[in-house]
C-alpha cells in the first residue's frame, strides 16, 4: 500500500501540520483522530488495516490529520473563549487547507469524512457547517456536545459550535437542503459512555427531518477493534 507522509506550515493555525495518505486513488476520506492524537493514529491502531482492501484497490484514499485538541477542548490552561479561537483555527485549516490539499490530490469533489471521539465531532460538526465540502459524515463515538469542556462559559460561539444546540433552531431552507444531502453515519456501541451524545444528535437531526444512520453496535470488545469494523461498514 503506498504511503506518504507530508507537511506543511498552516496559515490557520501558524504551525507546522503533518498528513499521511494512505492510497493512490479513489473516493478520499479524511481521518480525523481522538483528542490529542497525531496523523499516525489510526495506522497504529488498526484503522488502516481495516479498510486495506479499499485503499490497495483504488476505492478509497485515505488522509489522516493530527489533531489540535489539546490546544483548544483539552487545554485547561487557557480560557473557554481562546479554546474555542483555536478550535476555529482548526476549522479553517480544514476547511481553507486540507480539503482543498485532498481535491487536488484526489481530482474527485465527494469527499467522506470521520473521526472517532473528539475527531467524530469534528467531522459531524464541520459537516453539518460545510455541507457542500462533504458527500458523507462518519461519527464514531463522537462528543457532539463541548459545554463540559468550557467550564460553565457560553456564548455565542459556543452555541455556534455545538451542534446539539445550533441545529435546533437552524430554519433556512437552502442551508437545510445542503445539509440534507450529506449522509450522515452516527455509529456508537452499547456499552460506549458517549452513546448519549449519539442518541441526542440523532434527535436534533430527526426534529429537523435530516436523514441518518443512527447505528449502535450490540457488541463488546476493544475499542479500537470495534472502531475498525465501524468504519470498513460505514464506508461503503
Amino acid at each position: 500500500m503506498n504511503k506518504e507522509t507530508t507537511e506543511w506550515r498552516s496559515p490557520s493555525l501558524g504551525k507546522d501540520m503533518k498528513l499521511t495518505t494512505y492510497g493512490t486513488s479513489g473516493t478520499p476520506l479524511i481521518a480525523l483522530p481522538t483528542r490529542e492524537a497525531d496523523s499516525s493514529q489510526w495506522e497504529e491502531y488498526g484503522m488502516v488495516d481495516a479498510i486495506s482492501y479499499q485503499l490497495e484497490n483504488g476505492f478509497n484514499q485515505l488522509f489522516c490529520l493530527s489533531s489540535v485538541d489539546g490546544e483548544s477542548f483539552c487545554n485547561s490552561n487557557t480560557s473557554p473563549k481562546q479554546r474555542l479561537v483555536r478550535h476555529q483555527q482548526y476549522e479553517s485549516y480544514l476547511v481553507e487547507e486540507v480539503v482543498p490539499y485532498v481535491k487536488e490530490q484526489s481530482n474527485i469533489n465527494y469527499i467522506i469524512i470521520a473521526g472517532t471521539d473528539f475527531g467524530g465531532y469534528h467531522a459531524v460538526s464541520i459537516a453539518l457547517k460545510h455541507p457542500k465540502l462533504f458527500g458523507k459524515a462518519i461519527g464514531m463515538s463522537g462528543i457532539y456536545d463541548i459545554t463540559p469542556w468550557m467550564d460553565d462559559f457560553y456564548d455565542d460561539n459556543v452555541y455556534y459550535n455545538n451542534p446539539t444546540d445550533f441545529i435546533p433552531n437552524l430554519n433556512q431552507q437552502s442551508t437545510l437542503d445542503n445539509i440534507r444531502d450529506v449522509d450522515f453515519r452516527l455509529v456508537s456501541y452499547e456499552n460506549d459512555d458517549r452513546k448519549h451524545y449519539a442518541d441526542r444528535m440523532s434527535d436534533v437531526l430527526r426534529m429537523k427531518y435530516i436523514e441518518h444512520d443512527l447505528d449502535i453496535w450490540d457488541l463488546e470488545g476493544d475499542e479500537w477493534e470495534l472502531w475498525s469494523n465501524m468504519l470498513k461498514t460505514h464506508i461503503i
